[in-house]
């Protein structure tokens, strides 16, 4: 029996999710501080695109027609979106309903990196000041942040997938 690319997405993209979520588990039950690392941008890049690509890996070989564009990037969207929504849902529960003490101390973590990195970028204390007042207003866990920030992550890892999808497609040589 043949496996359909929206099952093996879907599949994927639950795997994903569980994954994302035990990465923020850990994170928070563990040093809370990394979440404002930018090297976890890094590992959770490499994590998504490794398990949608191995959802079109895996599709193309269950395939046993011409495997076309679309073919390829419907498993990988899928992985992708499933798993980010599992993982941004499963984000709001926890700095929303669980603990929202963690926000704040996420959020006071990452306005001192970024008056580190203004006053990297030579800033007056004037320049610092402002934008940090500005950023304090900011609760980068509301739903309406979250929504925007899971929106923007969609549409960079869909350009991803779209080169993934150019490089496992294949020809119609009867057409060429």
């Amino acid at each position: 029996m043949e496996q359909s690319t929206k099952k093996l997405g879907t599949s994927y993209g639950m795997y994903l999710g569980i994954a994302l979520i035990l990465i923020t588990v850990l994170i928070y039950a563990f040093d809370v501080s990394l979440m404002t690392e930018w090297y976890m941008f890094f590992v959770n890049l490499i994590l998504i695109v490794t398990l949608a690509t191995m959802a079109v890996k895996k599709s193309k070989a269950a395939s046993t027609s011409l495997f076309t564009f679309k073919e390829a990037f419907t498993p990988y969207f899928l992985t992708v979106f499933i798993g980010m929504l599992l993982a941004t849902v499963f984000t709001l529960l926890l700095f929303n309903v669980i603990d929202p003490e963690a926000a704040e101390t996420v959020k006071e973590l990452s306005l001192e990196k970024q008056v580190e990195m203004l006053e990297g970028f030579g800033m007056t204390e004037e320049q610092i000041n402002a934008g940090m007042a500005e950023a304090a207003k900011q609760d980068n866990f509301s739903l309406k942040n979250i929504a925007i920030s899971f929106g923007g992550q969609l549409i960079f890892f869909s350009i991803i997938g779209l080169i993934v999808a150019l490089i496992f497609r294949e020809k119609d040589k009867t057409n060429a």
